[in-house]
């Protein structure tokens, strides 16, 4: 089986700065395991490498589509396996960096997402709810399979609703891994990553997130592009809905979450190697991981 090296944990924690250095010990590209460095246009709210990092490896999956455009997680999925058969044939190690854990699970778990036809009727039953409101609907209907199900897996959400509801059977969907993955998990003290989140949202409204925000065409913008965290909040501001100091303690707020998201989603799955990072002495966390992959190499 295949192998790939997947950088992955919560936002802020350093896995831009890590997979830097990865990807230079190990003469490697980086692709891209967010779900908006995709988006043109969108850099300083999506926390994109500088342009200097972007010249010192080679980055794929970044500034592909125009944030008009749609994007999901089946067509990561099958951007990512082509870029790994062509970084394998060219014999490099296929490194993945970000956060977006549904992309990530995708890329080596034998997810299938064009199983079942879509039912419009039953979907719009629940337009009203968020994605997290409907993991929550699933989870009392059927805890151990949402427990199963990533929150952001919407259509495979309200397909199991679907069968639920109508009494219907449905497969165990365990998924099977299709590669060889290293899955190492930065973490950090939360109260820590936490302050570095606030801190984060702060120098992004300086480097000038806001007019970043009001170049975007909010009348051609897609679904997919504006949930990114900082933009739907900063586009309630210039609606009028917010106040500017209420927008960004709504984007720390809503960046806070998602780390809490993102820990509790890694928390217990049995694929992650977790490695605390030292703040202090950030080589140190790179010399461990670059143990960590050697091993797996071998």
């Amino acid at each position: 089986m295949n192998k790939i090296v997947i950088i992955t944990g919560p936002t802020a924690v350093g896995k831009t700065k890590c997979g830097l250095k990865i990807a230079e010990a190990f003469n490697t590209d980086i692709i891209n395991g967010d779900a908006f460095q995709i988006y043109k246009h969108m850099d300083i709210g999506t926390a994109k490498p500088t342009i200097s990092e972007l010249k010192m490896i080679k980055h794929h999956l970044i500034d592909i589509l125009e944030p008009s455009e749609e994007f999901n997680v089946y067509k990561y999925q099958n951007l990512v396996r082509n870029l790994i058969i062509e970084m394998l044939k060219n014999h490099k190690l296929p490194l993945i960096v970000g956060g977006s854990s549904l992309y990530l699970e995708s890329i080596f778990l034998d997810y299938k997402f064009n199983e079942e036809k879509k039912n419009n009727q039953f979907e719009e039953k629940y337009n009203h709810l968020s994605n997290e409101e409907l993991h929550e609907l699933l989870k009392s209907k059927d805890l151990d399979l949402a427990n199963n199900i990533h929150p952001n897996n919407r259509k495979r959400i309200l397909r199991y609703l679907e069968k639920i509801e109508n009494g219907l059977e449905f497969d165990n969907h365990k998924s099977d891994k299709i590669y060889d993955a290293l899955v190492i998990y930065l973490n950090d003290d939360r109260d820590i990553l936490y302050q570095r989140i606030n801190q984060r949202v702060d120098q992004m409204m300086e480097d000038g997130l806001l007019d970043e925000v009001r170049k975007l065409d909010r009348t051609t913008i897609s679904k997919t592009a504006k949930q990114a965290i900082g933009y739907k909040e900063l586009f309630m501001y210039l609606d009028g809905k917010y106040s500017l100091e209420e927008a960004v303690d709504k984007i720390k707020q809503s960046s806070r979450n998602y780390a809490k998201r993102q820990m509790t989603w890694f928390r217990n799955k049995d694929y992650i190697k977790e490695v605390m990072i030292n703040p202090n002495d950030f080589n140190s966390t790179i010399e461990e991981i670059k143990s960590l992959i050697e091993n797996f190499i071998k």
